[in-house]
């Protein structure tokens, strides 16, 4: 029996209908996998447009298999084993492409989800920038997609480098305070204000005073903090006797 190079098969059980090439369907004996519903049906058994004639007992032996309930141990490979229609279609390449579509589906989610961290990690910005954790991250992200880095803040990343307190060389009952500090963040930041605390040896308050950048900076002209530089403070404070012992400092915003 020779087959037509073209010729048209109909899937019994959803109707669907494909065309096929001979050689591949007489190398199955008929036998395919429907692509839309993963039926096996033969497909000797609904041909069109073949124009030769079958042997008699090859379409006996075909009806007899078509009311046999096929399953994979009545299948005989590697020569009996039923291929699938695009198998039939576009020959055996086509199934190795087929393998990789598991694949693609696992590379599309990891996409999405890739997508939404980082979606999640733009919008929540300048959230995040307070965290060490997430600050180079967040900086890399800023380097394709527009941040505004004068609203990055954090202040626990700002320290006190040293601090000198003594009598004022000029004032009467006054003290001067000097000393440096530093941004330990990844980014600039503005310039916060600086609070001093007061109290007794007993842990006691005593006083305190928030002082504005314009007050205590050296070098008046600086209004962010840049990475790692480190930045000169002086100023002057009423000497609040012999009972303020400990002196605390804080950054403000």
């Amino acid at each position: 029996m020779k087959l037509s190079d073209t010729i048209q098969t109909t899937c019994p059980h959803c109707g669907s209908i494909f065309r096929l090439s001979g050689d591949q369907l007489e190398s199955a004996r008929g036998k395919v996998r429907c692509g839309e519903c993963s039926q096996i049906f033969n497909a000797l058994l609904s041909l069109e447009n073949y124009t030769g004639e079958f042997d008699e007992s090859l379409i006996q032996q075909q009806q007899a298999e078509k009311n046999t309930v096929l399953s994979d141990t009545q299948i005989a490979p590697p020569v009996d084993e039923p291929v699938t229609l695009k198998q039939a279609m576009y020959g055996e390449n086509h199934k190795s492409s087929s393998s990789f579509k598991p694949l693609l589906w696992v590379a599309g989610i990891l996409l999405l989800v890739i997508t939404v961290i980082i979606q999640t990690v733009y919008y929540q910005r300048y959230t995040l920038i307070s965290s060490p954790h997430y600050q180079q991250q967040i900086l890399n992200l800023c380097q394709v997609l527009p941040c505004d880095e004068s609203r990055f803040s954090n202040l626990a990343q700002i320290k006190i480098l040293d601090r000198n307190i003594f009598t004022h060389p000029t004032r009467k009952d006054a003290l001067m305070v000097s000393g440096s500090f530093v941004n330990k963040a990844s980014f600039s930041q503005a310039v916060p204000s600086l609070l001093i605390n007061l109290s007794d040896s007993q842990g006691n308050f005593i006083a305190n005073r928030l002082f504005k950048s314009e007050e205590f900076l050296a070098d008046i002209t600086i209004n962010r903090l840049k990475p790692g530089k480190p930045v000169q403070f002086r100023l002057e404070i009423i000497d609040p006797g012999n009972e303020a012992l400990a002196y605390e400092f804080e950054f403000y915003s």
